[in-house]
């Protein structure tokens, strides 16, 4: 194993800068159950799961972070930089750059032959800030850069289909 970058001590917080820009003091807090692909390029993605909000509370985050091995740095992609985000949902199968999933842990995740990343589900919050099981099934096109959901409710209270 070799130690690449990152905090050698338990849970340490996050350092956003700003959001696109690549940077050395760039990283993701530490978490658990998130959800994390390699792009075509070996460039390492990380999205939510579940770590220490400020104050010392654990909470869910849907912050997307993209790290480079070339360069050694992180780049906040999108999402928030605060815990227990709501979802924004838009239209269904209509990607576009204001759609985010929810803050979630243990989420589905995989990526697809061309590169798109998929995550379904997990225990996290709907469209309305309501925490509870997700069923909702969300699409991330590299290439585009937009969050696209295709399925699946956006309340946690199954009452919202559409």
């Amino acid at each position: 194993w070799t130690w690449v970058g990152g905090s050698n001590t338990p849970n340490a917080a996050a350092v956003y800068g700003t959001q696109g820009i690549a940077a050395a003091s760039n990283v993701p807090g530490a978490r658990m159950g998130g959800s994390a692909w390699l792009d075509a390029s070996g460039n390492v993605w990380l999205f939510g799961g579940l770590g220490l909000a400020r104050g010392g509370l654990a909470q869910e985050y849907n912050d997307l972070w993209e790290y480079s091995p070339a360069s050694a740095q992180w780049t906040w992609v999108g999402g928030s930089d605060g815990a227990n985000a709501a979802g924004v949902y838009g239209t269904q199968r209509a990607g576009t750059a204001g759609n985010s999933p929810g803050a979630r842990v243990s989420a589905v995740s995989w990526k697809d032959h061309a590169g798109n990343f998929w995550l379904f589900g997990g225990y996290g919050y709907d469209q309305f800030g309501s925490a509870g099981n997700l069923n909702d099934l969300w699409q991330y096109n590299l290439g585009a850069g937009v969050w696209t959901w295709i399925g699946g409710s956006s309340s946690t209270d199954r009452k919202s289909v559409v």
